[in-house]
């Protein structure tokens, strides 16, 4: 399979990190380099990409070339199981995270007020160190305890590991405690600064429905930063089984285009669509270009710009331009 991509799949079905570089620049184009790693890129990588997290375009010798770190899975751990935590579990599901629930009450440890939730744990807040943290795949952790002592317990161990997402609920006067409890420990500034502490957008939520809704918007708004892409689990299952197609890729996004780059969408040899690169009649384009590109195999890199032709014309989009490479999947 050409772009390496049935590989690619195989590693992350198997929950294997990948780091994927592809080369972008003329002579070039579509030349894949992948590593099954979880600690960080190719070394001819890092000096490129200048502070960025991935996924993004790295300046390398070898010219322009897409960073991304793929997954399979993106957890979500809810530490307390009171009263906002239930619909929390409830949206991290929707939004296809796997979702840990962990309380020190056995009443509120319970799968059956979690029935969404992969896995409810009833443990002391400090056997939350007992955790296997490498395990837990591209990690957003909400801590909504029932006070500032269990709070302070979860946000300690949590800090100790990398997340793409950390949110703790409370007042500033609470947070501000537990923040000065950390320094006197000896946790950094820098530390602290990933703590999104009240929890939450501040859209004037009062319900725990609602305070869910801010609280979701948040880390979804947070782990547009954070170092994974993902593949659909229907695309993963047609990769792996070998079918052939087309593999379009937002490379580089401009204005308000609906998706980052790593968006992708798989056009298969039937003509069936997988993923998505944000909609509309962009997507449209992608998606006719893709299936003519079936019949005439190639790798091209695309230029797509949403202010200008048809779509500018209809008044449905922002503005914005897009560029997709097209890879062929034999």
């Amino acid at each position: 399979m050409s772009s390496q991509y049935r590989a690619l799949a195989e590693l992350l079905q198997a929950s294997t990190p990948v780091w994927r570089l592809t080369r972008l620049s003329d002579g070039a184009l579509g030349q894949v380099e992948q590593v099954a790693c979880t600690d960080g890129p190719v070394g001819l990588i890092c000096a490129g990409m200048a502070g960025k997290k991935p996924p993004c375009i790295a300046q390398t010798d070898a010219g322009e070339t897409l960073v991304e770190r793929l997954t399979n899975e993106k957890t979500l751990l809810i530490c307390g199981g009171g009263h906002v935590s239930v619909p929390v579990s409830r949206l991290g599901k929707l939004l296809g995270y796997r979702v840990l629930v962990v309380d020190d009450r056995p009443e509120f440890a319970d799968p059956a007020r979690f029935p969404d939730a992969d896995e409810v744990g009833c443990m002391d807040f400090e056997k939350l160190s007992g955790l296997d943290w490498e395990t837990l795949s591209d990690l957003s952790v909400v801590i909504v305890t029932r006070g500032h002592v269990a709070d302070l317990v979860c946000l300690r161990e949590t800090l100790r590991h990398e997340t793409a997402y950390v949110g703790m609920i409370g007042s500033h006067k609470k947070n501000a405690a537990v923040f000065d409890k950390l320094r006197a420990e000896g946790v950094t500034e820098a530390q602290l600064a990933r703590v999104h502490a009240p929890i939450g957008l501040p859209i004037g939520a009062e319900t725990p429905e609602e305070i869910a809704v801010c609280i979701a918007a948040e880390w979804i708004a947070d782990r547009r930063t954070s170092a994974n892409s993902q593949f659909t689990a229907g695309m993963l299952d047609a990769l792996a089984a070998g079918c052939g197609g087309v593999m379009a890729t937002v490379v580089r996004k401009t204005g308000s285009a609906p998706r980052g780059v790593g968006a992708r969408l798989l056009v298969q040899a039937n003509g069936h669509v997988l993923g998505t690169i944000g909609g509309g009649l962009a997507e449209r384009e992608v998606i006719d270009r893709a299936r003519a590109m079936l019949d005439a195999p190639r790798t091209e890199l695309c230029h797509i710009d949403m202010n200008n032709g048809e779509a500018g014309k209809s008044g449905l989009i922002c503005g914005g331009s897009v560029d997709v490479l097209f890879e062929v999947v034999d």
